[in-house]
């Protein structure tokens, strides 16, 4: 885009969040007393805070006494870790791939 002659700039002042990352969707997420954004109805948080819980609807999922942690349900996948390393997933998925393939990717 350097070389083109065909862009145009809009000053404009908005908040920018890279919603590509775990925590950041946590931050612009409607959260619970405890701090707690969770998505799926059928999920039941006991003791639990500043964490995301994400799920389908097919089973009851029940967590507690996590703190700031991510957990991602999906069909074939339960994923469960720190917020705090949250950066270290793309090495996780990239075990996954090197030694399970692409099936639950």
């Amino acid at each position: 885009m350097e070389k083109a002659n065909n862009v145009y700039i809009i000053p404009a002042s908005f908040s920018w969040s890279d919603l590509g990352t775990w925590n950041s969707a946590h931050a612009n997420m409607e959260k619970d007393y405890f701090d707690n954004a969770v998505v799926g109805s059928n999920v039941m948080v006991f003791d639990t805070h500043h964490s995301m819980i994400h799920t389908s609807n097919k089973k009851l999922i029940l967590v507690q006494g996590l703190e700031d942690y991510i957990v991602v349900d999906t069909d074939d996948v339960l994923m469960i870790c720190k917020k705090e390393k949250e950066q270290e997933i793309k090495d996780y998925v990239s075990e996954i791939k090197r030694t399970k393939g692409d099936k639950y990717l």
